[in-house]
């Protein structure tokens, strides 16, 4: 599959998902380019959203975490990496945690800091 079409459909899931516990949700047109994928606010809650659909270690470029973490001071948002692994569903980590391991979010570091959908319901 094509990854423009796969990251599509990675981040429009992710909206349902977030939507199905009561998040407004929007994808940011040209995602991918200077620029963050998903935001989702819900009760004065915003999180700004960097989405990957890998099967393998996932790396994210300097300029994406850049833009990510720019949006986020900007916007009062917290930075999330989502990933969408084969067979796994959605893993989400901080976005400092990523960028302090060098934009790899590794198998590693999905098992020690990564935390699931549930968290978001929390908001």
């Amino acid at each position: 599959m094509h990854n423009y079409k796969k990251g599509f459909r990675a981040e429009h899931e992710l909206m349902k998902l977030l939507e199905s516990l009561g998040f407004a949700t929007l994808r940011a047109p040209k995602s991918g380019r200077d620029t963050i994928d998903v935001i989702a606010c819900k009760r004065g809650a915003i999180f700004a959203f960097e989405c990957k659909s890998w099967a393998t270690t996932v790396r994210i470029s300097e300029r994406q975490m850049g833009s990510l973490f720019d949006f986020s001071q900007k916007a009062g948002a917290i930075p999330i990496v989502a990933i969408k692994a084969n067979n796994e569903g959605w893993h989400f980590l901080k976005a400092e945690d990523v960028r302090e391991n060098n934009g790899v979010a590794s198998k590693n570091l999905m098992e020690e800091k990564s935390f699931s959908i549930e968290f978001f319901s929390n908001y």
